[in-house]
């Protein structure tokens, strides 16, 4: 095994790690009653900043 196939199977991992860990939390704040507004990043994700006029 290549040190490359090694890195990518790792980040892989970790990557897969973290998704079985955030997925309860995701649940839980989805399933909420409280609204969470237009400031909740993980309802409303931005991906580039707001444009300045």
């Amino acid at each position: 095994m290549s040190n490359l196939e090694y890195a990518i199977g790792v980040i892989l991992s970790l990557i897969t790690l973290a998704l079985i860990l955030a997925a309860p939390f995701a649940l839980v704040h989805s399933r909420s009653l409280h609204d969470h507004g237009p400031g909740c990043w993980w309802c409303h994700p931005r991906l580039l900043p707001r444009k300045r006029r």
